[in-house]
């Protein structure tokens, strides 16, 4: 079973990517790209950059460690996790981390992120923890924005079998007013994998002409209505004794 650190990781390099501008390691890298531009993480906004350096990841994160101290930075800290080596301090009111791990050939790759240290709330309106069985346990959740929607990803473990968890799955997807679009999931569903993808329209059903108060209420509603609008791609597999599921929310900004 993978770790709650190494799902996230693994995520994190999976993610598509962007130009990084502000975040940028103190040493030679190729390869820097935006993967997590503003996103929210434990209640905290984060930004992630990835990138490719020369040289074992040991001796890359010495460098930095080198040259945030030259910089003036007291308070660097050095540490090892796995096959991650690690140095983070606190700049401009920020947590700035960067992790290395090696690669073949004598070279490595990072993520750089940047964390405030102020809490952040950012509001869904199709919150995937109403889409989770009870007793389903939540290891990480990424929200971060694009353009006019709030992108939400959860990673969650059950003990149900991947049929039952789908099914669970499916029932509160509907009651949240989902419809599963199948397209693709004939290939993809069996005992130990299921894929399904499902999308909201958040326009609510039109009251009847002589029920004003219906009416009333869903015209002060269109912008929740709105905000309801969402699409939704949920991934169930088998790993050892638990499920894992991953929810892949997009949704209109409220």
């Amino acid at each position: 079973m993978m770790s709650r650190a190494a799902l996230l990781l693994a995520l994190l390099l999976a993610l598509p990517s962007t130009a990084a501008e502000l975040l940028r390691p103190p040493i030679a890298v190729s390869g820097l790209e935006m993967v997590l531009p503003g996103a929210v993480m434990g209640g905290r906004e984060v930004s992630t950059a990835r990138f490719a350096a020369s040289g074992d990841a040991r001796q890359a994160a010495e460098s930095i460690a080198s040259a945030w101290r030259a910089a003036g930075t007291r308070d660097v800290v050095r540490r090892d996790s796995g096959p991650w080596q690690i140095v983070s301090r606190i700049v401009s009111g920020k947590v700035e981390t960067i992790q290395l791990r090696d690669e073949d050939g004598g070279t490595s790759t990072g993520l750089i992120s940047r964390w405030s240290l102020q809490p952040v709330v950012v509001r869904i309106a199709n919150h995937p923890k109403r889409l989770l069985p009870a007793g389903a346990t939540t290891i990480e959740q990424l929200v971060s924005r694009e353009g006019a929607r709030v992108v939400v990803t959860t990673v969650a473990l059950s003990a149900m079998a991947v049929g039952e968890l789908a099914r669970e799955v499916a029932a509160r997807a509907r009651a949240l007013g989902f419809t599963r679009r199948p397209v693709m999931e004939a290939a993809r569903s069996n005992g130990e994998l299921d894929v399904a993808f499902y999308r909201k329209s958040g326009r609510r059903d039109s009251a009847p002409e002589n029920d004003r108060a219906s009416v009333s209420r869903a015209a002060s509603a269109g912008a929740e209505a709105r905000a309801g609008a969402a699409e939704l791609v949920v991934t169930i597999e088998r790993r050892a004794a638990k499920s894992a599921i991953v929810l892949h929310l997009s949704e209109e900004k409220p």
